[in-house]
């Protein structure tokens, strides 16, 4: 690896962009969903409406090649959602990372 002064300044907001977000508990892979559902109450808007079924959250996950639906209760879905984000940050902080490191392979630098 190269010392720190001979990267790129980008390359170094990079890794210390990576050093801040992975200083943080909660990575998950995956995406959000909003479901709706009826309930099953006859008497509830629900049963009249199909733009009035209830809404819950879910994160859906594959793993091992099978997708698999988490539900989020509310006084998480905050947390999760930040867990999200934080992972798609770091994905794409790394891959900014891995082109650069391809472009100093090309050329032969460093």
């Amino acid at each position: 690896m190269l010392p720190r002064p001979s990267l790129s300044a980008q390359e170094r907001k990079l890794y210390s962009a990576l050093r801040d977000l992975l200083g943080h508990p909660g990575l998950l892979r995956g995406n959000l969903v909003v479901m709706r559902r009826k309930c099953g109450k006859s008497a509830c808007r629900c049963a009249q409406d199909p733009d009035q079924r209830h809404a819950s959250l879910y994160l859906s996950v594959s793993h091992e090649g099978k997708r698999r639906m988490v539900y989020i209760p509310a006084d998480w879905e905050d947390r999760v959602r930040e867990w999200v984000d934080r992972y798609a940050q770091v994905r794409d902080a790394l891959g900014e990372l891995s082109q650069a490191c391809l472009k100093r392979l090309e050329s032969r630098e460093g």
